[in-house]
């Protein structure tokens, strides 16, 4: 059940939540940041904070060859429908809905919320040893450590609203 307040946030909006549904994804935005080790077989424990909304499968997604994208199979689905109904006419073309799956992996998620990155999502994005597991409200994202150091020195609007906020 949603907290008041969570939907408006979850959706980008500045009003606030009335209703008591749960977010369009099915879990509790994901949060946090979490430096992790990758074994040599290429598995992850998800961090605690983030394994409940993962059970059974993931989707994974690369983001171009930056980060993977970890979704519940729920999530990615609703993402899709929202990017084609921002689309004309809601409708993609061929290619692009092919694409959108093409470009997926369903990984199984084991009891104890592990689950393997295959070594080519490894080596698009550059996966070592030493990663970063960081949640992003609907998906999870995973990054090489390195590049993760890049990303966390970026400024942005968030940054420049806590600058200023001076609390409740």
């Amino acid at each position: 059940m949603a907290t008041k307040g969570t939907d408006a946030v979850d959706a980008g909006t500045a009003e606030e939540a009335s209703t008591s549904a749960g977010p369009v994804y099915g879990h509790a935005p994901l949060k946090g940041t979490f430096p992790m080790k990758l074994d040599s077989n290429g598995r992850i424990a998800l961090p605690a904070a983030l394994k409940a909304a993962f059970a059974g499968s993931a989707v994974l997604r690369p983001h171009r060859t930056e980060y993977l994208n970890l979704y519940t199979p729920l999530a990615y689905d609703e993402v899709v429908k929202a990017y084609v109904a921002d689309q004309p006419k809601g409708v993609l073309s061929p290619r692009t809905r092919k694409r959108l799956y093409m470009s997926t992996t369903e990984v199984t998620v084991d009891r104890q919320s592990r689950l393997v990155v295959p070594p080519e999502l490894r080596a698009q994005v550059g996966l070592g040893e030493r990663i970063v597991v960081a949640g992003a409200i609907e998906a999870i994202e995973i990054w090489p450590a390195e590049a993760f150091v890049g990303e966390r020195a970026t400024f942005d609007e968030a940054d420049l609203f806590f600058d200023a906020f001076e609390g409740l």
